[in-house]
């Protein structure tokens, strides 16, 4: 039977021949141990990747850029030249570096938003450091990137948890996002892969901050924890949003993975669909 093309990734990455070549050596053993197809270390033409969304029921994803450091794997501007080829498959998520001069964040942002159309800004804390140690999100450096949100109404989608990469984790605890909830109120936040070993510490903070949202990408619903299931089911029902970080998981793979939950058709239409539209602003664009 096949799906109806409903679901809405909220993180997702093209990976073309070329930029495939450029993830930075602390990534590679992640790929290994999630048995990710070969696409992440060969890519493939963005043809394929549509035809994987169509076959899984993929309505559209959230396309991101990813940097490491200066290193781009796929760049801002390329994320919008393909928003701007299929803008009815894909929406746009930029980043930035927060260790540049605060004026330069700030002007970068609103370049992303209004020359580029991004719905959002992607920012990933063990980035922003030596290799050990990373920056908490809470850190003044990110400051211009949340005023200039707040200012623009797009979400900053902030990476939660462990990392997979060897690179430093401390820095990704959920907690970190109490304080910037706080401060901007105004600012939909969104904490990306799940938050573990802290969930439960993400999924009381998003209970508790109507502005704050959990997403699942790098996070396969098999492995939720099942405290988090229960959070999906009930209590976080509309904090709750699905994305897979293709190509590291497939649509198809973690799609199959929800469906087997047993959630109620309205649950599993908001986890897939509607607190993405709310989070994203999408029914605004």
């Amino acid at each position: 039977m096949s799906r109806k093309r409903i679901a809405i990734d909220a993180w997702a990455s093209y990976i073309s021949p070329e930029g495939a070549k450029l993830w930075p050596e602390e990534f590679h053993h992640i790929f290994r141990k999630y048995r990710s197809p070969d696409i992440m270390v060969k890519g493939q033409a963005i043809e394929s990747m549509i035809a994987e969304m169509d076959a899984a029921g993929v309505d559209r994803v959230v396309l991101s850029a990813f940097y490491h450091k200066d290193v781009a794997v796929v760049t801002n501007d390329q994320v919008a030249a393909f928003v701007r080829r299929y803008p009815d498959r894909f929406v746009g998520a930029g980043t930035v570096n927060v260790l540049r001069r605060p004026m330069d964040i700030a002007r970068e942002v609103e370049r992303q938003v209004k020359e580029l159309g991004m719905v959002a800004i992607r920012l990933e804390p063990y980035m922003y450091g030596d290799g050990m140690t990373g920056l908490p999100p809470n850190d003044k450096h990110y400051w211009p990137v949340y005023i200039k949100c707040s200012e623009l109404g797009v979400p900053v989608c902030i990476q939660i948890g462990h990392t997979g990469p060897l690179l430093p984790s401390e820095c990704g605890r959920p907690i970190y996002l109490d304080e910037v909830a706080l401060a901007f109120p105004e600012l939909t936040i969104i904490g990306c892969h799940l938050g573990q070993p802290w969930h439960d510490e993400m999924m009381t903070l998003a209970w508790k901050h109507p502005n704050l949202y959990v997403e699942t990408s790098a996070r396969g619903p098999k492995h939720w924890p099942a405290s988090f299931v229960e959070f999906a089911r009930g209590w976080g029902r509309d904090k709750v949003i699905w994305a897979t970080d293709y190509p590291l998981l497939g649509f198809d793979r973690t799609l199959t993975e929800l469906e087997a939950l047993g959630l109620s058709e309205d649950v599993f239409c908001k986890v897939v669909r509607d607190n993405a539209v709310r989070a994203f602003r999408l029914d605004k664009r």
